[in-house]
């Protein structure tokens, strides 16, 4: 074999110039429109009024929880029961500080009728107090998220 044949082979067979490195995938944009959920409890009581905002749309209603966010169970169904229909979340809260809230945790929708009847989605919620003397620690709960259909 010649040299001009031996050095072509090896040229062939050499790694070229390296490629500039394959840019990173966007992140994936979270699936579903995007929800405001404000619930407002009276101080130490289970049952409230709830806003819900999703894509400039509204809808408003008695809010009911099973459970509790304090204690050994820390779960808790929240019913929304509003003009559109009724959306049925789970609630897993997440204690911070050092004895007593502010709490916060994740959200999940389990079931849903008319309007919210086929949707997904879930997010994070936070509660606090209304800032009034002898009020509980969860009387007012920001909850933001993503809902899209089945």
């Amino acid at each position: 074999m010649s040299l001009a044949a031996l050095l072509a082979g090896w040229l062939l067979a050499a790694p070229g110039p390296s490629a500039p490195p394959a840019r990173p995938a966007p992140p994936a944009q979270p699936a579903g429109e995007r929800v405001e959920i404000d619930v407002h409890f009276p101080p130490w009581q289970f049952t409230g009024t709830f806003t819900l905002e999703v894509d400039g749309r509204r809808d408003q209603g008695v809010a009911r929880d099973r459970g509790s966010l304090i204690g050994p169970e820390q779960r808790v169904e929240r019913v929304l029961e509003g003009k559109l229909g009724t959306l049925t979340l789970r609630l897993d809260p997440r204690l911070r500080g050092a004895i007593s809230p502010p709490i916060f945790g994740r959200w999940e929708v389990t079931g849903g009728t008319g309007a919210y009847a086929g949707l997904r989605g879930g997010g994070t919620f936070t509660a606090v107090d209304a800032g009034g003397a002898g009020g509980s620690p969860f009387e007012r709960q920001a909850m933001l998220g993503r809902l899209s259909a089945r």
